[in-house]
C-alpha cells in the first residue's frame, strides 16, 4: 500500500506504487488484475461516491 493518499505520479498505481502501462487504461487493467488494488480502489470509490452529485459511474 502506498504511504500517502495523494496520487502524485500517474504512471504508478496510487495504492501499491507499481508502474502502470498507461495512466488511464493501464490503471484500469492493473486494478482488475491486482486484488489488493481492486479492494483499495473500491474503498476510494465508496469514499468519493457521496461527493459526486449523481454518484460514481465509472
Amino acid at each position: 500500500m502506498a504511504t500517502t493518499e495523494t496520487w502524485t505520479d500517474p504512471d504508478r498505481c496510487p495504492f501499491c506504487g507499481a508502474r502502470l502501462s498507461s495512466p488511464g487504461a493501464g490503471f484500469v487493467d492493473h486494478v482488475q488484475t491486482t486484488p489488493e488494488c481492486e479492494d483499495a480502489f473500491g474503498t476510494w470509490r465508496d469514499r468519493v461516491d457521496d461527493d459526486l452529485v449523481r454518484g460514481w459511474t465509472g
